[in-house]
């Protein structure tokens, strides 16, 4: 099992393919699977590396759970890995972190996809997120992975997935508590990320599911579609919190596509210089 060991923590990372790198990034509460649709296409051409967050899946727990140190997990993976320019794709909490690692280490990002991502929270947020860190240190992870299913996922897909919808809902109700609580509330007291965003110079794509429930996560995705420079934004019909699961034809084409264009106007940039 690919393992790196930190000053702290044991990472649990996977790598297929060859090419271009890409790195994925979960969110919170979930693990690299996640990520399974947009590895298995993307590894026919480009060297894909997924990984678990510290607290989540194969990885272990630290006493620091926070961002920050996300971040440093993020840029020893690729250190390890000897990766010196890659794109990276994360969604909520691993949005928050790709973005975080964007603008602290630039010379190593060629590309940035978030995905239901917003640079700052709510008062609403945070304390919705405290509450769930609540119910799973509680002991009731079977309580807590029932409720962020049956919020998190848009109707129509509970109905026609249930296999998936049950694996996700089982691989819930087996995170670490410590590691889920930690991150989770360093997600809601994180800093506002908005008054640094503009010194984000890598192409970026914001994803959204036009039908998710989350109160940040459109206005947040326009806030970034905003405040980043070289920044688009698409909306992924039919699809609540998670479009990478719910959607995966659809979100695949888009960051297909859009990498594609990132890579040839990289490309172009270092003709004319």
């Amino acid at each position: 099992m690919p393992t790196l060991h930190t000053r702290d923590v044991r990472l649990h990372y996977e790598e297929s393919g060859r090419g271009p790198a890409v790195v994925f990034a979960h969110g919170g509460g979930g693990d690299l699977t996640q990520w399974r649709h947009q590895v298995a296409d993307l590894a026919r051409d480009h060297r894909v590396i997924a990984y678990d967050a510290r607290g989540h899946g194969r990885s272990s727990t630290a006493a620091d759970c926070g961002i920050p140190a996300m971040v440093d997990d993020l840029g020893a993976l690729l250190g390890h890995l000897d990766v010196r320019r890659t794109s990276l794709v994360g969604a909520t909490l691993g949005g928050v972190t790709v973005l975080e690692f964007a603008l602290v280490h630039p010379e190593v990002v060629e590309a940035v996809v978030v995905v239901s991502t917003a640079p700052d929270t709510t008062d609403e947020m945070r304390a919705r997120f405290e509450a769930s860190a609540g119910v799973v240190e509680s002991g009731d992870l079977a309580g807590f992975a029932a409720g962020f299913v049956s919020f998190i996922f848009s109707e129509g897909y509970v109905a026609a997935h249930a296999a998936e919808v049950a694996d996700f809902q089982r691989r819930l109700a087996r995170i670490d508590p410590k590691g889920y609580a930690g991150s989770i509330r360093a997600l809601g007291n994180r800093p506002d990320l908005s008054p640094r965003l503009g010194a984000l110079g890598a192409p970026t794509l914001v994803v959204t599911g036009a039908l998710d429930p989350i109160p940040t996560s459109a206005p947040g995705a326009e806030r970034l579609a905003r405040a980043i420079p070289r920044a688009s934004a698409v909306v992924i019909p039919d699809a609540a919190h998670l479009p990478h699961i719910e959607r995966p034809d659809v979100f695949g084409r888009c960051v297909r596509e859009f990498l594609a264009e990132a890579r040839a106007a990289e490309s172009r940039r270092s003709a004319r210089a």
